[in-house]
């Protein structure tokens, strides 16, 4: 559906990259104990990158706690496209559509917002479009609490953030 929304102005791809390992292993010598946790994560280009040029880059975890990236976002995809963004939408631990196991990796406002900035790490060291100089984070309700602290524990590593948290969410 996402195609559908905004394929006439954006590339979109999907790729896999890791995050820290999780908290959550049996013992230290388990089969696994110490991997990194893979992921998904959606990413947007412009259809209109000039080649050696550099553009800005957003980092937009989703909302919810149990949740995914969807084609709710196509709206705000498609402003941040319109604005020559790049865009990467970490599907961070506890995303639902990838199991079980993955879902219950989550730990609410740990390692999981490190997820968030592995994939602004991915994206800063492969794509060579993407100006490091030029990096925001953004999100709502979970998604908030993934930008609020990405930016604390972070700081340095982003020019701009936005984060709208509801009340419920932090108390």
């Amino acid at each position: 559906l996402m195609y559908h929304k905004i394929g006439d102005i954006a590339n979109i791809n999907k790729v896999r990259l890791t995050g820290p390992p999780s908290q959550y292993q049996p013992n230290e010598t388990a089969q696994g104990a110490g991997n990194q946790v893979t992921f998904n994560a959606y990413t947007f280009r412009p259809k209109d990158v000039v080649e050696g040029k550099k553009y800005p880059l957003i980092i937009l975890p989703h909302g919810g706690v149990h949740s995914n990236f969807g084609s709710g976002y196509a709206y705000v995809i498609r402003e941040l496209i319109g604005q020559s963004y790049i865009i990467i939408a970490p599907e961070y631990r506890g995303s639902t559509g990838y199991g079980r196991q993955f879902y219950e990796l989550i730990d609410y406002g740990g390692l999981e917002s490190e997820d968030t900035f592995a994939a602004r790490n991915f994206m800063v060291e492969n794509c060579e479009f993407v100006d490091p100089e030029r990096v925001g984070v953004m999100g709502w309700s979970h998604g908030g609490m993934h930008t609020l602290f990405n930016i604390f524990k972070h700081p340095e590593a982003y020019q701009a953030a936005h984060a709208s948290v509801p009340v419920s969410d932090i108390v």
